[in-house]
């Protein structure tokens, strides 16, 4: 099982990881279950053109040294952009497979006849609107760029203690009874770079410094995933983007799924719109929200989808609706027989929702779980369980499923 991140994604930052508790819950698994678990640490912001090219070469890197064996079978799990790098992923496998049919030179890497399912949380297949209104004129993306960028420098410029006293302030300051949230774990990443004492807690805090700089500066000169996730026409010159993708391509992807016996489906996740601010300063979630719901496209019209704790259910989604960063109808796909809706918010379905404050252990690089939204959405820890343990579930049905030679069940991908 291959766990791919998002927008602004890596495997651990500090104290903070992409998937919290992810592990913990498939280890409960039944033993005869066999899963091994690998965390793909993406390039945070590039075009997911080149994130997919960089997990093809990370997953034939795997067959190399023989993490992945010929008989194993291989499961792709994508949050947010992530599973958009694997839709682009698959489609470059379709295109390869095609030219190689053609007698034309096609190859790929052995390890890509290894996958059997894939699976896409909170993924933005058309785009989400927060793209939109964050990218369409180059001052706004050049800002964005800015603000990274300055982070970069400033935390260049103050060193390993400058960073960690910075931290070690702002966690004075900024002391709560809540839940941690997206501003403790910030906090907790920096005042993680410098530790005085002990020779290996210096070495781990100046590893967590140098990996916090290169996060900052692959996001500052690298910010094209941005325009990958406009629902709009991108840019002149911009590379292509399965969020774009036209019906004769949609055929095409879909096809080949089929062809090689691929299972894919969506979790779609939706939230409650926040409260109003009432003269207070809004939240990030409020802000995030408020623009991801702002006159959406045309192309993100209403979606009826199932839910996935109850089947039997079913709800109508307005273009409007979101998880504080996607449409919730741009992540139906293929189509809405292959969705299965949770209510949560974006972060919810990670492991970082809303639970009582935990008391720190003795371990100052212990991970902790932050509520990084904050939406109050009341998904809870049992919700996460079901749900990555329905995840799992899926991903061993294909494998059963895909050691049967019958093709007498035909999935049909509708638009």
């Amino acid at each position: 099982m291959v766990l791919i991140p998002g927008f602004g994604g890596f495997d651990a930052l500090g104290t903070l990881r992409y998937y919290h508790g992810v592990t913990e819950v498939l280890r409960e698994l039944e033993a005869t279950s066999e899963l091994s678990v690998h965390y793909f640490p993406n390039l945070p912001t590039a075009s997911v053109q080149t994130r997919a090219q960089r997990l093809q070469l990370w997953l034939a890197a795997l067959w190399d040294r023989l993490n992945i064996l010929p008989e194993d079978r291989i499961h792709l799990i994508g949050h947010s952009t992530g599973g958009l790098d694997i839709r682009q992923l698959l489609t470059d496998y379709r295109v390869q497979y095609e030219r190689d049919a053609r007698d034309m030179g096609g190859s790929w890497p052995a390890v890509l006849d290894r996958i059997v399912s894939a699976q896409f949380l909170s993924t933005p297949h058309r785009g989400t609107a927060l793209a939109y209104h964050l990218s369409r004129t180059r001052l706004r993306r050049t800002a964005c760029r800015a603000i990274l960028l300055g982070a970069y420098h400033s935390l260049r410029a103050s060193g390993e203690f400058g960073s960690g006293q910075l931290g070690r302030l702002g966690k004075l300051i900024a002391r709560s009874a809540q839940a941690p949230d997206w501003v403790d774990a910030i906090l907790d990443t920096l005042r993680g770079t410098y530790i005085a004492q002990g020779s290996l807690e210096r070495a781990m805090a100046r590893s967590a410094y140098f990996e916090l700089l290169r996060w900052l500066l692959d996001m500052g000169t690298d910010f094209n995933a941005i325009t990958d996730l406009d629902p709009c026409k991108p840019p002149q010159g911009a590379p292509a983007s399965p969020a774009h993708q036209d019906a004769e391509d949609y055929t095409a992807d879909t096809r080949f799924l089929r062809e090689r016996r691929i299972r894919v489906r969506s979790i779609v996740t939706v939230a409650a719109k926040p409260p109003p601010a009432q003269g207070r300063v809004p939240t990030l979630y409020a802000l995030t929200y408020g623009l991801t719901a702002l006159d959406p496209p045309e192309r993100l019209q209403l979606r009826t989808v199932r839910e996935l704790m109850n089947p039997r259910r079913q709800r109508t989604l307005r273009p409007t609706e979101n998880d504080g960063f996607v449409n919730s109808v741009s992540q139906v796909w293929p189509d809405e027989t292959h969705s299965f809706l949770v209510d949560g918010d974006h972060a919810d379905v990670l492991g970082h929702f809303h639970s009582p404050p935990a008391t720190r252990s003795g371990d100052f690089f212990a991970f902790r779980q932050y509520d990084l939204l904050g939406s109050n959405s009341g998904f809870a820890e049992g919700d996460f369980t079901t749900l990555w343990r329905k995840v799992a579930h899926f991903a061993l049905e294909r494998t059963e499923a895909h050691q049967e030679q019958s093709d007498t069940t035909v999935v049909q991908f509708p638009r």
